[in-house]
């Protein structure tokens, strides 16, 4: 029997507190027009490399850098605004202490941002050592600049973790954070009260983010000592294993963010409210015991890496990969089937998020894979499951929750139809470029490629051209549905 559409469902009862829109707006705002601007310098680098525009190697590689961590860094401020806006209705988090991580990290931002656009620092966004203090063109401060801007942005996501975690201690308890009350009876609150699945992502997200900050920290602190010093002595694989540690896990933390935003919003298009299981525990606990240890998939090469760890980061992978991942997706389907969903632009992106976190995950196992791992190793195949599950995934994720929070409830109107079509089509074109080059065995990181690589970004940079026009369409409409909402709830106040 259908169940049907039971109207829009609000979160988990009582609110606790409510986020300022002004806040949210605000970040939002911010965000998007960080992302449209290095969306633009991606496209400039695909229009170099496919011979449409000239780059200077130097020029070229400063930008890849600045596309690179200021993409992580954008994406990292949205997706804990837009999980916070939820959490403040569970929890009881200060305003305070969100304003003061966003600073921190917007403010690490523009110290790498100036690094990168005023002393041309260009090593790449993974900033691996030697590469940053040797044979290079920019100036010794830019490199200082580049890190110390680094260092803010991750004691920014350090405080967001801690004051999210406190908070969840104060209310549930770690346990119970992660809902084990669901599998051992002798953990539950004498109130019956169970954590909602956004408190569960909440709670893997603080314990695996502040084990990740603490490495960043740990990283920099060394990278400036030896800038400082260069006779202090730093270890090439420490670093390189600690740089990917923080990386690769702070960029995979934005994911599991977005689906704390999913199990928030999904209810209020479908009808339905997403409740708390075993399964949901295990599969969170899991990912929080094995997201931290899938960064060595990216060290195959290192051949002085200890063995152990290697095959470690593999089986990491696909266990870190799973759990939440298909109970996500699987969860999603079962509460849209037939609900009589409503489809918006928000529920469009959502659905649709989910279909391209799918996508990039099975591409990185892929790559993860020791032998696939041979062929595609430092090919556009790694930027592609990457640009798939941020791009295709974590973004749609961010547009759904701008849309939703803008106001959703109205249909879609036509012309706005089209541009998520051109969206979509300029998406899916420009990924499969990567896949195509990395296939073809085209290297990645490179200012200019062998054949077939200059044709696929000739043809990519059309894609990201139909993508922009696209994303810019939707945009106006969702600030066209804020303004008005926003009017409305001003003259219901007056």
């Amino acid at each position: 029997m259908a169940l049907g559409n039971q109207g829009p469902v609000e979160l988990y009862g009582a609110e606790m507190g409510v986020t300022p829109r002004w806040m949210v707006a605000l970040s939002l705002c911010i965000g998007f027009g960080l992302i449209f601007f290095l969306g633009m310098v991606g496209g400039v680098m695909k229009a170099a490399q496919g011979d449409i525009v000239h780059l200077s190697a130097a020029t070229f590689y400063a930008l890849l850098t600045l596309h690179g961590a200021g993409m992580i860094a954008t994406v990292v401020v949205l997706t804990a605004v837009a999980h916070w806006h939820f959490l403040r209705r569970l929890l009881n988090l200060r305003v305070e202490v969100l304003v003061f991580s966003v600073l921190a990290i917007v403010w690490g931002l523009l110290a790498a941002a100036a690094a990168i656009l005023v002393g041309g620092f260009g090593p790449g966004w993974t900033f691996l050592y030697p590469l940053p203090f040797i044979g290079n063109t920019w100036p010794v401060w830019s490199t200082g600049l580049f890190f110390f801007g680094v260092l803010f942005v991750g004691i920014g996501f350090a405080i967001f973790c801690i004051d999210l975690l406190a908070s969840i201690i104060r209310e549930y308890g770690i346990l119970n954070g992660l809902a084990l009350d669901t599998i051992f009876p002798g953990l539950r609150r004498a109130d019956g009260k169970v954590a909602p699945p956004t408190v569960i992502a909440a709670t893997m997200v603080a314990i695996d983010g502040l084990l990740t900050a603490a490495a960043g920290t740990v990283l920099v602190i060394a990278l400036l000592a030896h800038w400082a010093m260069p006779a202090f002595p730093v270890d090439p694989l420490w670093i390189k294993n600690l740089t990917y540690f923080f990386g690769h896990t702070i960029a995979n933390l934005t994911i599991y963010l977005s689906a704390g935003v999913i199990y928030a919003v999904l209810p209020h298009y479908t009808g339905r409210p997403w409740h708390t299981n075993k399964i949901y525990a295990i599969s969170w606990t899991t990912s929080l015991l094995f997201v931290p240890w899938a960064w060595p998939h990216h060290l195959y090469m290192d051949f002085v890496q200890a063995p152990w760890l290697q095959i470690f980061g593999e089986a990491s992978t696909y266990i870190a990969t799973i759990p939440a991942a298909v109970v996500t997706i699987f969860g999603a389907l079962l509460l849209v089937y037939r609900s009589d969903m409503r489809w918006r632009i928000g529920s469009t992106f959502f659905m649709a998020g989910l279909l391209g976190w799918l996508v990039g995950g099975v591409a990185a196992m892929i790559d993860a894979t020791i032998p696939f791992n041979d062929v595609l190793h430092n090919t556009l195949w790694v930027p592609a499951h990457f640009h798939t599950y941020l791009l295709g995934g974590v973004f749609l994720f961010v547009i759904g929750f701008a849309s939703y929070f803008a106001g959703d409830d109205a249909p879609t109107p036509p012309w706005a139809k089209v541009f998520e079509w051109l969206f979509f089509i300029g998406m899916i074109g420009f990924l499969a470029m990567f896949y195509a080059g990395g296939i073809e065995g085209v290297p990645r990181r490179e200012a200019v490629q062998p054949a077939p690589g200059p044709l696929l970004a000739m043809i990519g940079t059309v894609f990201a051209g139909v993508l922009l026009v696209g994303m810019t369409g939707l945009l106006i409409e969702i600030f066209r549905r804020g303004r008005r909402n926003g009017a409305s709830r001003e003259s219901d106040a007056t």
